[in-house]
């Protein structure tokens, strides 16, 4: 699996845990705009 394709993942996960835990906090700043993106920069 690219890893592009895992860093997508990731981004899903961190995604699941800004919505329904995020007393948590994420590693990062994370959004659905941001992983259409990175998608889309995944599809030639």
């Amino acid at each position: 699996m690219p890893s592009e394709v895992t860093d997508i993942r990731w981004m899903i996960e961190e995604l699941r845990v800004s919505y329904f835990a995020h007393a948590l906090g994420t590693a990062y700043p994370v959004s659905d705009k941001r992983i259409v993106k990175a998608i889309d920069a995944m599809v030639p």
